[in-house]
Order: structure tokens, then sequence, then C-alpha cells
């Protein structure tokens, strides 16, 4: 990875992944950030969605959901985003249709879903740098539009 390993990361406090993790680029970057000691927002386009994760870099990391070599890391994250409200009693049935409906070809990406995750971010960010609360990876922010969770 000698892309990830040529970037300078010295001084940097938060990064943002919004990568598909689709290949180890993706999962070296996350890497590199943790053995810096940086935070690392992963920012994910689920169409009329977006999902968002801080990662802590000694915290639990973000790879465990999303497994190298999978074949499509939305549905693996959707399925984790349906365990997570089905275990603290939140269903959440859009995510549920959308693996349904997705399984066979990938969650489309519409500009909506990257609106979202962008204005997301820029609130993560400011609050890490005020020293405001975050949720912290296994939480997450889940925002879709005109839908109930």
């Amino acid at each position: 990875m000698e892309d990830v390993d040529a970037c300078p990361l010295s001084g940097i406090r938060y990064a943002v992944n919004a990568t598909l993790h689709d290949n180890e680029v993706s999962f070296a970057f996350d890497e590199k950030c943790k053995e810096q000691g940086i935070t690392v927002i992963h920012a994910v386009n689920l169409g009329k969605a977006a999902f968002l994760a801080v990662e802590k870099p000694k915290g639990y990391p973000f790879s465990e959901v999303v497994k190298r070599g999978s074949d499509d890391f939305r549905c693996s994250l959707g399925k984790y985003i349906s365990q997570y409200g089905m275990f603290w009693q939140m269903p959440v049935p859009w995510v549920d249709e959308a693996i349904r409906h997705y399984s066979e070809e990938s969650f489309p990406q519409l500009g909506i879903g990257a609106y979202i995750a962008a204005g997301y971010c820029a609130n993560i960010l400011s609050n890490l740098t005020e020293g405001k609360e975050v949720k912290y990876f296994p939480k997450f922010y889940l925002s879709p539009l005109l839908e109930e969770i």
C-alpha cells in the first residue's frame, strides 16, 4: 500500500473515510489512521440515506462490520444496521426492505445520500473540534430522507 504509506498524516486529528470499502486501500487507510492515533469518520451514501460512524483509534474497529472481500459493502452494512436495531428493539424496516431489494445489485448512489453524509460529517467534525460529545462506533448516525427510524 505505497499510496497510503506515502500519505503524510502528522498533525492530523480527524479523517473521513468515504470510500466504498471494496479494496485494500480503504482498509490500509483505516489502519494507518489507527496507528497514528487519528479518529476516522466513516461516511456512507445509502442512496436516500446516510450512515456515519466515528471510530476512535483504540475503539471498536469499523472493519469488524465490513469484512475484507465482501461482495457488497452496503448490504453488509445494512445487515449490521438491521441487527443493531433489532438488538435495541428499534427495528429499521426500510433498511431491511433495501437489503431485500438490493441484494441482487448495489445500493444506488444518489446525490441526496451524499449531501446528507456531507452535512453530518461537517457537524460531527465541528463537534469533535469543539470537544462536544459524539457517538462512537459501534453506535452510529443514520439519517434517511423522509423515513421514520
